[in-house]
C-alpha cells in the first residue's frame, strides 16, 4: 500500500555529482528492457523505486486497498502518484490527496491525506548496483473530516537497488523524517524499508517487503509491517498488481492487515 507519508528528502541531493561518473557506457541502465516498467513503477511497494522516468516520460500509479482495523473496515483510494522524467537523471514527483472511508463501525468518517510533491534523483548505476536520492514535501493539509491541518513535513530518504541475477534483485531505502501525528504534535523517526523482488518472466514478478518506522508520533514507539504481492506487465507500458499486508508490531499504517490491487502506465 502507498502509504508515502515518510517519504521525502533534501534539496541539495538533487544537484550534486553527475549520474555519468559512475556508468560506464558499455554498462545498460537495469531500469531499461522489455521489463523496464516493472522496476519502474514505485507502487505497489511502500518503497520508492530505484529507478527515474525517463526525460520526457510520464508515469501514473493508482490503486484500491482494503483495511481491517481494530475497529472495522476501511477503504483507501486513489493512491495516485505521477512522475514526470526530467534531464540529468531526475524526476518531479506530485501525490494527490488520499481518501480512506471507514465503515458504519465508525460511523462513516472519511480521513484525507495530505498533498505531497518532490523530486528523485538517480546518482548512477553499476552491472548490479543503482543509487538514488529522493526529496519530497508533505505539504500542510486536511487530515480528517473535521478539517484539522498540520505543518510542513519532511525527510531524508536515499534508495540502493542490488541485482543478484538477472531475475533476483534487492531494495533498501532508508529515509529520516520530520512529520505531524494526529495530535498535530512534530516527531521524528527513522524509516528503513527491505524488499526482494523475483522475476518469474518477462511479464511476471513477484515481491515481498518489511518496512517501519522507529516513532509513529511523539513519544510513541516502533512500528513494523511486511507485504507482498504480485504484478503483471499487460504491456509494456502498462502493469497491474495485487498485494497483502500484514501489521507485524506497533500502530504503523492503522490497519491490522490489508488487500489492494492497482496499476501503472507509462506514456
Amino acid at each position: 500500500m502507498r502509504a508515502r507519508m515518510f517519504l521525502i528528502t533534501i534539496p541539495w541531493l538533487l544537484c550534486a555529482a553527475p549520474v555519468s561518473a559512475m556508468v560506464t557506457p558499455s554498462v545498460p541502465n537495469p531500469c531499461t528492457g522489455p521489463s523496464g516498467l516493472l522496476a519502474e513503477l514505485d507502487r505497489p511497494t511502500v518503497a520508492d523505486s530505484a529507478c527515474v522516468a525517463e526525460p520526457g516520460r510520464a508515469i501514473v500509479e493508482m490503486g484500491y486497498a482494503h483495511l481491517n482495523t481494530n475497529a472495522g473496515t476501511r477503504q483507501n483510494l486513489p493512491q495516485a502518484e505521477l512522475r514526470f522524467g526530467l534531464p540529468r537523471g531526475n524526476e518531479f514527483v506530485f501525490l494527490p490527496p488520499n481518501a480512506t472511508y471507514a465503515g458504519n463501525e465508525e460511523g462513516g468518517e472519511t480521513d484525507y491525506s495530505a498533498t505531497v510533491m518532490g523530486l528523485k534523483h538517480e546518482w548512477g548505476y553499476t552491472r548490479r548496483w543503482i543509487y538514488t536520492g529522493e526529496v519530497l514535501f508533505t505539504a500542510p493539509g486536511t487530515r480528517n473530516a473535521d478539517g484539522t491541518t498540520d505543518g510542513w513535513g519532511t525527510a531524508i530518504n536515499g534508495i540502493v537497488g542490488y541485482s543478484l541475477t538477472s531475475r533476483v534483485a534487492f531494495g533498501l531505502m532508508l529515509g529520516v523524517t520530520s512529520l505531524y501525528d494526529e495530535a498535530g504534535r512534530r516527531y521524528t523517526s527513522v524509516n528503513p524499508d527491505f524488499t526482494a523482488t523475483w522475476l518469474v518472466d518477462p511479464r511476471w514478478q513477484l515481491y515481498a517487503e518489511f518496512y517501519g518506522q522507529t516513532h509513529t508520533a511523539q513519544g510513541a514507539g516502533s512500528g513494523w509491517d511486511t507485504d507482498g504481492g504480485v504484478q503483471y506487465l499487460v504491456t509494456r507500458d502498462i502493469e497491474v498488481d495485487a498485494e497483502i499486508g500484514q501489521r507485524l508490531y506497533g500502530a504503523l499504517g492503522g490497519y491490522r492487515h490489508y488487500w489492494g490491487v492497482g496499476a501503472g502506465w507509462e506514456f
